[in-house]
């Protein structure tokens, strides 16, 4: 083993007359918060939908615990312990929290048919479901419907949906896409949270959010790697700053 969760070797997606990922090799370590950041157009959507299979890629491999899974499905690789969230929100919004989460807890046993059981009969999982909502901050709410909720709590739920599946990886796509600065921070200190004894790999677009959260944080420009490392590399990066912060780096 190499210790890398998430590897990519040489990751290429070209689309016509346009090459989106350009020979990208990533390498996401075990237990880590592993950020992937850049400028609108950068890459990183599809770089992220190439390592979660939502796209297959034009040439390259991706391995998922030293296996390879370049060809592999999108359910396929959540069964080994690769969880998505979306950047849109996917909940079941006519559903309670409570009711949204052992929706999720009954995937994870393979009881989907159990959604058409009784009330009693789901009972079961209620504290399992009650403990999740706990864990990212929304107990207070597990018999409001989701669609009361508002957006930067919806993004929670999502969260704690993916959180009841037990990932192994936990893989964010922009998790404080719309969000605002109160909202921001309590998303992060819940990532941060939940990490504990996972691997995550987040897109984001805003460097300043991934600052404190991440390990290792890369910055892609026009499909290729710009610069790789902790913040503080990367944030004194030249062309980093050159590329992607400019005015917000100063701002700091």
């Amino acid at each position: 083993m190499t210790g890398y969760v998430i590897e990519t070797r040489n990751l290429t997606k070209s689309f016509t007359g346009f090459t989106a990922v350009d020979d990208v090799s990533l390498q996401v370590k075990q237990g880590t918060i592993h950020a992937l950041i850049g400028p609108n157009g950068a890459g990183k959507s599809t770089m992220f939908n190439l390592i979660t299979k939502f796209l297959q890629p034009t040439s390259g491999n991706i391995l998922l615990d030293g296996e390879d899974i370049t060809r592999k499905k999108p359910s396929q690789i959540a069964r080994m312990g690769a969880v998505r969230s979306f950047q849109i929100s996917s909940v079941f919004p006519h559903l309670t929290l409570l009711e949204n989460i052992r929706v999720a807890l009954q995937r994870k046993m393979h009881n989907s048919y159990h959604f058409w059981k009784s009330e009693t009969g789901l009972n079961v999982l209620n504290d399992e479901a009650r403990s999740i909502l706990a864990n990212v901050g929304l107990e207070d709410a597990e018999n409001n419907l989701a669609a009361e909720l508002p957006y930067g709590r919806k993004r929670l739920l999502e969260l704690a949906t993916t959180l009841a599946l037990q990932p192994k990886v936990l893989l964010l796509d922009e998790p404080m896409a719309g969000m605002g600065t109160g909202d921001v921070n309590r998303v992060a200190d819940i990532i941060r949270r939940v990490a504990e004894g996972r691997t995550v790999l987040m897109v984001e677009h805003n460097l300043n959010v991934v600052a404190d959260l991440s390990d290792t944080i890369t910055v892609l420009q026009r499909g290729a790697v710009l610069a790789e490392g902790p913040y503080e590399q990367v944030s004194r990066n030249k062309d980093v700053i050159s590329a992607y912060m400019g005015a917000a780096h100063h701002d700091d």
